[in-house]
């Protein structure tokens, strides 16, 4: 192709793309008084085609050349129309000044004690929603989004840290903006399928950002049960014009306006009962066609809603063709007070081009992507926004953006972020207590951090008496995706006299172009003390109070000297799969001191199980290969402009592991064969709550010797302290059900209401407390089982410190023993995450 036709071919295109919105129509909307009216809809009428206002009530529409009929409004005010006609490139401006919709009354008998009109309009739309729901088989749009989020105040600290008010980009106050982000988008769904491509993409203070992959859905309220965000309710919230909506929601008539030849009907809309997922506000109904033609929802706390405080929602619909009415423009009002921050902001999306039940080609939906930027989303300079954002911004939001520009200058300067590493070096001694100790090299090349006193630096148990603990972690940036990471550790223990010491080494190295596909490869070697059962739930930290308060010496103890070399893979698509061969010496340890503070002590000796032929425990060497592999189907992906990641999926989880004792290598003495498979999920119930299980089948399919660290052991408990969920057997006694058994099932079921039922109740329902029931399932045979039921209150705390649960559990066994008690958690999930148990070995 010639020089000459390709810029003839340019200009061409130029002049089309200037040919479709050759003009543009600016303004402002507001009330008689001159109140600006935020987030008012100003379109082409007859088309779906427009813009919405800013907060100030500012717009901006591209128009084609030629003559226009536009139409503004906003809910709760009478529409206006403005017609013009527009030439090539030429700007006009208008102001709508719009007048409080005044509502009209049906001509309705009203009887005493007779049921509101409202009621019967709602069985209306009830009686049409699955047509409208169903009627959507396919959808196209054109999305802008922009999101804000700002605080009101901000603390000075938080957990001791002091908050730069300055690197936050907010004032002396501690009122700004704390994020503020525009996207441009093409959005697909089909069946099931969706696509969204995001082809422009701009975050205030980050020239690399990129937004959300995925826009805030499009809340339909045409479904029964209305999931707005992920892990806001996993209930989700009843709609108003569910099948069931009656059940939950009181109506009340407001009157009628009449806009473009429909008639449209104001109910206010509330809920029957608090503490039910259900909304607040007012909804507008399109009688004949009995569609909803906007809505503005308020949601609580009393609603069931989690992690925020309130959450606003306002959505416009226009007609696209007869029967048939898409989605304008959504608001969402997102507000929350935590750690003394008070944040709230809006995202607003608007729609355009809408497309239903258009042919959308199979390739679109290819590879399982569901999210792809063009390559140049985040390179967009600012003349392609000025030219082509629907939603003007802010005076306030153009100096966050130019603010923000010179902040990240100076947090990316060279000396700052050395001031900065320098400043979290310095030691203080609640590290000592807490988190511990870390240091960083100069650019952040090496990283050091050690265990505090929580996490094993001072412990006591029977066998070592004080012990003494130094772990140290080093993290060392070979490049952006290479890494050489060490763990090593020194324990001393001042009874026994006995030194150990072990390190691992391993290199991990992270695919650049897809994000959570790496490989791994390690090695460690050392002398160190552990536990026979892998799966212990006992640490040295509650361990070290149970023998000094109670006299209960429930941890069990060896020392090994040990060699290992592990591989291990994951392929970004939810299958990984890892490999370790070991070899280890193992050696017996005895008591070597009763001391405790009990006045009733049960000291046992440090001998986990008593079963033959491998009674007494003596010294021997093992030779342990172990392979295992997960799986977890249906992930979904986005592909940004340089690189890729996984989504996640709402699959099951499938794992596999093997564990061959191989006699004869060296001095080898241990020959076994075990297996073990297991499948683990969590299933949302929407209004029932969510379902979580694990189920795992396993066994020995050799066991000619197998030494007491390698036989089954289920994860036990006895302590006040429950024991991981879901993983764990709260009341089975240490070592009881520890065996070589060809065959077992173990089963772990867990039925969280989330508020159901708890919300009848007064008392529960005002403190939010949630119901938990569940089983816990051990069975190796008829003399070999144990089986849990339980049932807790959960979401105990405060605010957003909600991270308790309590329950009750009772037990029974192979030998007709029943057993109950109450066990206190702390939930691995949340706000906040305390973890009083060992995750490795060491």
């Amino acid at each position: 192709m010639s020089i000459a036709y390709r810029s003839s071919l340019t200009v061409l295109l130029l002049l089309l793309s200037c040919s479709v919105f050759a003009g543009i129509l600016k303004g402002k909307v507001t009330d008689t008084k001159g109140e600006p009216l935020p987030f008012a809809t100003v379109f082409i009428q007859g088309t779906t085609t427009g813009t919405t206002t800013n907060e100030n009530g500012e717009y901006r529409l591209l128009l084609s050349a030629g003559t226009h009929k536009i139409t503004c409004q906003f809910m709760g005010y009478k529409t206006a129309t403005y017609n013009l006609t527009i030439t090539e490139q030429q700007e006009v401006s208008h102001n709508f000044s719009l007048q409080e919709q005044s509502l009209e009354m049906k001509n309705l008998v009203v009887k005493a004690n007779a049921e509101d009109p409202a009621y019967e309009m709602i069985r209306k739309t009830i009686k049409r929603r699955k047509f409208h729901l169903d009627q959507v088989r396919s959808f196209q749009s054109n999305i802008y989004l922009k999101g804000l989020l700002g605080t009101r105040s901000t603390p000075t600290k938080i957990l001791g840290q002091k908050i730069e008010k300055e690197d936050l980009g907010v004032d002396s106050l501690g009122k700004g903006i704390l994020y503020l982000c525009e996207e441009e988008a093409d959005y697909y769904a089909e069946g099931g399928r969706k696509r969204t491509i995001i082809k422009a993409v701009r975050e205030s203070g980050n020239p690399n950002g990129l937004g959300l992959s995925q826009m805030p859905p499009i809340v339909t309220f045409y479904e029964n049960n209305v999931n707005i965000f992920e892990g806001i309710n996993p209930r989700g919230f009843i709609s108003p014009v569910s099948d069931n909506a009656l059940f939950y929601y009181k109506y009340k008539y407001e009157g009628e306006f009449k806009q473009n030849g429909y008639t449209v009907d104001k109910i206010r809309v509330t809920a029957k009962r608090a503490y039910e997922p259900l909304v607040d506000g007012t909804i507008y109904i399109v009688e004949d066609d009995w569609a909803i033609y906007g809505v503005n929802f308020t949601i609580t706390q009393k609603s069931n809603l989690e992690v925020l405080d309130t959450l606003r929602i306002e959505q416009v619909h226009l007609p696209l063709k007869k029967d048939t009415w898409v989605v304008k423009n959504q608001v969402l009002y997102p507000s929350i007070k935590i750690f003394g921050f008070d944040i709230s902001g809006y995202f607003v999306t608007v729609y355009n081009q809408q497309k239903v039940n258009e042919k959308i080609p199979d390739s679109l939906f290819d590879n399982k992507t569901t999210s792809i930027y063009k390559a140049d989303a985040n390179k967009k300079d600012t003349a392609y926004w000025a030219e082509n954002r629907p939603i003007p911004l802010k005076t306030e939001e153009v100096k966050d953006y130019v603010e923000k520009d010179s902040l990240r200058l100076k947090l990316e300067d060279p000396k700052h972020l050395d001031t900065v590493r320098r400043r979290g070096n310095k030691f203080q001694a609640i590290d000592l207590l807490l988190g511990g100790y870390s240091f960083a090299t100069k650019g952040y090349k090496n990283r050091f951090s050690t265990n505090s006193l929580l996490d094993e630096m001072v412990n006591f148990n029977s066998v070592e008496g004080i012990n003494s603990v130094l772990k140290l972690t080093w993290a060392h940036r070979v490049d952006t995706f290479n890494f050489l990471n060490g763990k090593f550790a020194a324990r001393y223990g001042f009874g026994n006299q006995h030194f150990n010491g072990i390190g691992r080494l391993y290199f991990v190295h992270s695919n650049k172009a897809w994000r959570g596909k790496f490989w791994r490869a390690g090695i460690e070697g050392g002398k160190y003390v552990f536990q026979f059962n892998r799966n212990s739930t006992v640490s040295p930290f509650l361990n070290t109070f149970e023998t000094l308060l109670y006299g209960q010496n429930y941890m069990k103890i060896y020392e090994r000297w040990n060699g290992a070399v592990s591989f291990s893979r994951g392929f970004g698509n939810g299958l990984s799969f890892g490999i370790k061969a070991d070899y280890q010496r193992r050696m017996p340890l005895d008591n070597t001191t009763a001391y405790t503070w009990s006045k009733s002590p049960d000291l046992t000796d440090n001998v986990a199980v008593t079963i033959q032929p491998y009674n007494p425990w003596l010294q021997h060497d093992a030779a342990i290969l172990k392979i295992g592999i997960t799986y977890k189907p249906g992930y979904t992906y986005t592909q940004y402009p340089d690189y890729k990641v996984a989504n996640g999926s709402n699959m099951p989880l499938f794992t596999l592991q093997y564990e061959k004792g191989i006699p004869g290598i060296v001095n080898s003495v241990t020959d076994y064969d075990k297996w073990r498979f297991s499948v683990e999920d969590d299933m949302n119930l929407k209004l029932m709550g969510t379902v979580s299980y694990k189920i795992a089948a396993g066994g020995f399919l050799t066991s000619n010797y197998v030494a007491l660290p390698d036989m089954m052991h289920i994860s036990d408990n006895l302590l006040t302290y429950a024991a991981p969920y879901l993983n764990s057997f709260q009341l089975a006694r240490y070592y009881k059900y520890s065996n070589t058994d060809k065959l077992y099932g173990e089963a772990h079921i867990e039925w969280a209401l989330k508020g159901l039922l708890t919300n009848k109740i007064p008392l529960l329902r005002q403190a939010r407390w949630y119901l938990v029931l569940g089983t816990n399932t051990y069975y190796a045979g008829s003399k070999n089982y144990i089986a849990e039921a339980f049932a807790g209150i959960d979401n105990l705390g405060y605010k957003a410190f909600r991270f308790l649960r309590v329950d009750f559990v009772h037990g029974w066994n192979q030998l007709d023993q029943t057993f109950y008690a109450f066990r206190i958690g702390i939930k691995g999930s949340g706000i906040i995450n305390v973890n009083l148990r060992d995750n490795e070995d060491w």
